[in-house]
């Protein structure tokens, strides 16, 4: 037997393993309705798997195949077409070539038999795929599974497991047992695309909903403990989420654990990690999130050329909407732009360059640059209109890849308004506006008064055409007027019934733009964003400790150009900010915050320096710690238990009128 390293994934292939052999007759066989079937048995204590893929050439609605997607470490065992062997070729580049007797004959069952065997838990890669005594994991579009170049298609699996484990895969569960020491399963998926299976010894919950099931897949603690929460608020939010957009597009979620600390959506079922669940928060904020991906990402699939439009549209309807109903919204909007303000102008990316992952600017541009522009166009066209959209676009695009294109035209069919440049504009476009009043003036008239002005924007580029809030507070209260700016200023003049007291642009954060200095105090994340950042480290202090925050140990110098952390105990850091004239603590810049703390983070205002004090490299590794959840602030103190954050007051940008 010959084995070769699975590079992609991480695991070991095992050539010659028979899937037939080991599966016995039991297999997804494909028909009209489900032209692909998928079995794979899993042996948990031999850290391998085998698989069969059969495929009915005349159900298929597409020409047959050339070619089948497959990880170039795969082991095949062999591959048939009517039960003759034909010719194949496991490409390096990942590809199955399946040569001229597909095509030639234009029907029949074609079958791939594979196996391989996985790296086990404890020597995965995170996010990579795995099987041993206690869980596995095949990832998504990961090469596990001979995929066809054109997915999506209907598909129905098969999972067979030992060792006391059971399995989930993408797709809807039909039916599940036990057989001696084996679990099985049955799943269909009327749109298989980028499948990914999940194993574990675990304990099921479910609870019935109209017209599917919710079932948790958690170890027996975790089951015990939070099964049933997870239970319900799942099936709340797809309740929330059938109201808002359309019917739930499976007949199953299911939400499992995993070893690994993780929070991954796939086609009916979202993977947590063990260390996640207990988080007494996730119930009621990512999870949510990870449902709402059933319909933005696996429901409605999401065709990357033109960028990932998901995650934007789903943290706005999910995450911030929560937030919203909370009454926080405005504070989720104001650390966003804040985020937005602490990063590099060379990090800055248009959303629609944004393909995926979530950590730095990567994050700012797909989530919340994505959500923002969501923000902006529910203010202009409406709740209604907006929801409008969003079920247009689930309903026509449902199992299929929708682009930018399908968007713009499902939420432009809910309005009389021409959306396109608006959507063209923050896709498309880097950078963002910066906006400044000037020239405020009032005067009192016969019947109410009259507030004149001039509204002006900057950036680097041509001007972006917008829809500014003119908020002004009178003596009976606030007013809101929406002013268009398509060029780089104009005047307004607004006529209102009572006397007008002061005035601002946009003071709630409503437009995606840059902060202007009175309303964006210096943040800790900036070190995190600035991928240059490098770390002066004073007396035995040593970059490595900022590792746990940062994820690497960056460059040692004493340049304070660029993006700095100074790093020592309390005493050393006091001196070297002194001798710069800079404040030396906390304290120095808020007096109401503690003396002394235990140790202490804080960003510099007006300056590109981050300071990590702590009298010993455990404390300071841990506060770095602390620094992965906390960033978003100006400071951070830890003193015993408590932990004291908070941002540097800024003036903001209110206007005084006389």
């Amino acid at each position: 037997m010959r084995t070769v390293w699975w590079i992609s994934i991480g695991l070991l292939a095992s050539l010659g393993v028979s899937a037939a052999s080991a599966a016995g007759n039991d297999y997804a066989e494909p028909d009209a309705d489900f032209p692909l079937g998928l079995s794979v048995q899993l042996h948990p204590g031999e850290s391998t798997f085998d698989g069969r893929l059969a495929l009915d050439l005349e159900a298929l609605d597409r020409d047959p195949p050339g070619r089948l997607r497959l990880d170039p470490a795969m082991g095949v065992d062999a591959v048939t077409l009517d039960g003759d062997s034909i010719e194949y070729e496991l490409t390096d580049s990942g590809w199955l070539e399946l040569g001229d007797a597909p095509a030639e004959r234009g029907s029949g069952l074609l079958i791939v038999e594979y196996g391989a065997r996985l790296s086990r838990p404890d020597q995965a890669r995170p996010g990579s795929g795995f099987l041993g005594e206690e869980a596995g994991f095949l990832p998504a579009g990961a090469g596990w599974y001979p995929a066809l170049e054109d997915e999506p298609v209907p598909m129905r699996i098969h999972l067979l497991v030992k060792d006391g484990q059971k399995a989930a895969v993408s797709g809807s569960l039909v039916d599940e047992g036990d057989e001696g020491d084996r679990y099985w399963a049955r799943y269909e998926h009327p749109a298989a695309r980028s499948l990914a299976l999940a194993s574990g010894i675990w304990e099921s919950g479910v609870i019935e909903g109209d017209g599917w099931e919710v079932r948790t897949l958690f170890p027996r603690s975790l089951h015990e403990a939070f099964g049933e929460t997870y239970r319900e608020k799942t099936a709340e939010y797809i309740e929330r989420f059938e109201s808002e957009i359309g019917p739930y597009p499976y007949s199953s979620l299911t939400v499992a654990a995993s070893p690994q600390p993780v929070g991954l959506a796939f086609s009916g079922f979202t993977l947590l990690g063990e260390q996640v669940i207990p988080l007494p928060f996730i119930p009621h904020t990512s999870l949510g999130h990870e449902v709402l991906h059933m319909w933005w990402g696996t429901g409605v699939y999401v065709d990357r050329s033109g960028g990932n439009w998901s995650e934007g549209l789903t943290t706005y309807m999910a995450d911030y909407q929560f937030k919203r109903e909370a009454g926080e919204g405005r504070e989720e909007r104001g650390q966003w732009l804040r985020d937005y303000a602490a990063l590099p102008a060379e990090e800055d990316r248009a959303h629609g360059e944004y393909r995926g992952g979530n950590q730095g600017a990567l994050r700012i541009a797909g989530y919340h640059r994505g959500a923002m522009i969501w923000r902006m166009l529910e203010d202009w066209i409406g709740r209604e209109a907006f929801l409008e959209g969003a079920r247009t676009l689930y309903d026509e695009w449902k199992g299929r890849e929708a682009d930018w294109e399908a968007l713009i035209v499902a939420f432009d069919s809910a309005t009389d308004e021409d959306l396109e440049p608006f959507f063209r504009q923050w896709i498309e476009r880097r950078g963002a506006p910066a906006l400044e009043l000037a020239d405020l003036a009032v005067e009192q008239e016969a019947d109410g008064w009259t507030l004149s002005g001039t509204l002006r924007q900057s950036g680097d580029d041509e001007p972006w055409d917008l829809r500014v809030p003119l908020v002004v507070e009178t003596e009976q209260g606030a007013e809101t007027f929406w002013l268009t700016l398509s060029e780089s200023d104009k005047s307004f003049e607004v006529e209102l019934d009572a006397k007008p007291l002061r005035a601002a642009a946009d003071p709630d954060w409503r437009l995606f733009r840059h902060l202007a200095e009175d309303e964006s105090p210096a943040i800790l994340r900036r070190a995190a964003l600035d991928p240059d950042t490098q770390v002066i480290a004073l007396g035995s202090a040593r970059p490595v400790e900022v590792a746990p925050w940062l994820g690497r140990a960056p460059e040692q110098t004493q340049n304070v150009e660029g993006t700095r952390i100074v790093l020592g105990d309390p005493d050393s850091v006091r001196n070297w900010l002194r001798a710069r004239d800079w404040p030396e603590s906390p304290v120095a810049i808020d007096s109401d915050l503690p003396e002394s703390p235990d140790a202490a983070a804080w960003a510099l205002p007006g300056e590109d320096v981050i300071v990590i004090a702590g009298p010993d490299a455990q404390q300071r590794r841990a506060l770095a710690g602390e620094l992965r959840h906390r960033a978003h602030y100006s400071y951070v103190l830890l003193e015993g238990d408590e932990r004291s954050t908070g941002h540097w007051a800024t003036p903001g940008i209110w206007q005084e009128l006389q």
